[in-house]
This record gives structure tokens, sequence and C-alpha cells, in this order.
């Protein structure tokens, strides 16, 4: 096997983590608030990913520099997670991981004002077209259609945001020591967001997604609090595959292959809630995916830092 097969395989594990984490998070947004499901993903994250930074490069690595740029950039994951978490909890997890692959797009946009990147033509037609899969899936103009479908598509804004921040603050802390510092604003900004919303009146008639909002923190038994403490295991190890990934193999010869979250989010989805994607959303994921795959090509076949390679991982 050649170091690019072990690559993919490695990434298609990591992949495999992240996707059973967001059917437990789904599953369960709608016993437990959104927060306090992200409160113990944060801590139990946070003590795997010290024990990994010991094991990899040592504690005295955790010593920031600019420290109000990762301060930014972990309250910017923390919008972009509760975004996609809480629109989770109200459209099918298929629906919402295809619109957060937007995220190249905005990688790419963003680019141009914030670090004087060029952006052909070329590029530009693939993201309109990225966009134009969106509205497929989206479908405004249909009954169907709910804002909160638009959350992903803002969480994916956001987590570009973060990713186009690394580039413009040329932050070179290991890619650990950054995912503990995100695990670590979940840790502290979700349940200062759960007192927050304590003392606000919900209303009588909320949708799914706002219910996990407005849900009162509740100790989990047994069965739940182990899968609530999979989810940071899960974020964890996935995030450790991912890293020893790209150690393996070219990032632009293997980001491509994280598209395999489709594949992954979809079966688990029918395993889980018996859910098929109808034909237009097929459709409109097809769209994206191969815009995005376009997108990231040119960008290699352009000669620039391919910036959107790290726009795909969001863990």
């Amino acid at each position: 096997m050649t170091e690019l097969l072990r690559a993919i395989a490695i990434m298609a594990l990591g992949k495999l983590l992240f996707a059973m984490q967001d059917v437990i998070i789904k599953e369960m947004s709608g016993s437990y608030p959104i927060h306090e499901i992200m409160t113990i993903r944060g801590l139990v994250a946070m003590a795997l990913l010290l024990v990994l930074i010991h094991i990899s490069v040592g504690l005295a690595a955790l010593k920031m520099h600019h420290p109000g740029y990762h301060v930014l950039r972990g309250v910017l994951m923390f919008v972009a997670f509760m975004a996609f978490y809480i629109g989770l909890a109200e459209i099918s997890l298929t629906t919402a991981t295809a619109l957060f692959f937007t995220a190249p797009f905005f990688i790419t946009l963003l680019s141009i004002p914030m670090l004087g990147e060029r952006v052909g033509l070329r590029r530009l037609l693939g993201i309109f077209t990225g966009f134009i899969g969106v509205v497929i899936v989206l479908r405004p103009d249909t009954e169907q259609f709910s804002l909160v479908a638009l959350l992903p598509v803002a969480a994916a804004f956001f987590y570009s945001l973060c990713q186009v921040l690394v580039r413009y603050a040329r932050l070179t802390a290991p890619a650990s020591i950054m995912s503990l510092y995100a695990s670590l604003a979940f840790a502290l900004l979700a349940p200062a967001l759960g007192l927050l919303l304590s003392a606000a009146e919900p209303h009588e008639a909320m949708s799914a997604s706002s219910t996990t909002l407005y849900l009162a923190w509740s100790q989990p038994g047994g069965y739940d609090l182990l899968l609530l403490a999979f989810t940071g295991v899960t974020s964890a190890f996935g995030f450790m595959f991912m890293s020893h990934a790209y150690k393996r193999a070219q990032a632009s010869r293997l980001a491509p292959f994280e598209y395999v979250m489709i594949i992954w989010v979809t079966i688990l989805s029918y395993l889980v809630w018996a859910e098929i994607p109808d034909l237009p959303t097929i459709v409109g994921i097809a769209i994206i995916i191969l815009s995005g795959i376009y997108v990231l090509r040119r960008e290699e076949s352009a000669g620039e830092k391919p910036i959107a390679y790290t726009g795909l991982t969001r863990r």
C-alpha cells in the first residue's frame, strides 16, 4: 500500500469518528441543551488533547504567541460549531454536512480582502456553481424551506474566518494545540451561554433548533453520559487521525478525499434514522462536492498556497 492510500485510509477513519460524533450530538440535542453537550465535549477533548500534546511535542509548547488571535479564533470556532449543531437539531445530518462544505468557497473569497490573494475567473465560476448547488439543496422557493437550514452555511462562513485568520496572523502553533484552544473555548463559552439563556423566557411553541438552546441543564444518566463523553473522544482522536493523514501525503492530493464525510453521514443517517436524501438534494450535494474539488484543484494549478485545503477539516 502506498503512502497516499495509507493516508486516505487514516483520513477515512478520522472522518468516520467525526460522523459518529455528529450523529450522537444530533440524537442528544432533543434531550440536553446544545451548550451542555458542547461543554462535555470540550472538557473531554481537552483532557485527551493534553495527553496527546504531552506525548508529541511536550506541554511546554502550550505557551501562546499572539494570544489575542488565539482567543478570537476560539470565539469564532465556538460560533461556527454552535450554528452548525443548532441547525442540525432541525435538518438532516447529510444536508447540514453538505452545506458546511461551502467552507472552501468562503475561504477562497475571504482570502481576497484579508490576504490580498488573487482569485481567477475559473475559481470564481466554480464557487458560483457550488452556491447553485446550495440553492438546490435548500430549495428556498418551497414550503419546506426554513431559515434554520442556513445555519450550517453560516457555520461554514465563521469557520472560514478562523482558517483565514490563521494565515493572516501567521499562527504557527501545532494543530493539536490550536485544537486544544478551541476545545477550551467550547468549555468556557458554552456554559456561559447556558447561564445567559437560563434567565430568558422561552416561547411556548418553539422549533427543535430553539428547544435545544432553552432546555435546562440536567444530570445525564450513565449511558447518556457515556455517549456525550464519547463526542469528546471522537473529536480528539478524529483530529489525531486527520493530522497523521496529512503528515503522510501531500495536502493537494489528499484534501479532495475529505468529502468521504458525506458518505459516512449518509450511511449513518440511514442506519440511525432511516433517512435517504431525495433526488434534488443528491443533485445539489453532488454540485457542491464537484465544485469544491474543482476549486481545490484550480488553487493547486494556480501555484498559490492552497489555503482551502485546511478548510475542510472542521474539528
